[in-house]
């Protein structure tokens, strides 16, 4: 994987959090592994999303994003 500083990984997050509330929802996640044709069709995000969202709040936030991608 390839070097991004946190501040680079906190404008990608920002792009995907399209409504601002500072998290990740499922439909923004979809969005997401689709922009990086990571999505194949029919293919479901929920289970990726659900390993990342490690509170299991329904959202990802900054912080559990931040630790799946530095952990990749």
């Amino acid at each position: 994987m390839t070097d991004i500083c946190q501040e680079e990984l906190k404008d990608n997050f920002d792009h995907f959090d399209t409504d601002g509330d500072g998290s990740i929802q499922l439909s923004e996640f979809e969005r997401l592994l689709q922009a990086l044709e990571a999505l194949e069709p029919g293919e479901s995000a929920e289970i990726g999303f659900n390993a990342i969202d490690l509170d299991g709040n329904g959202s990802i936030d900054f912080e559990e994003f931040s630790e799946w991608f530095n952990s990749q």
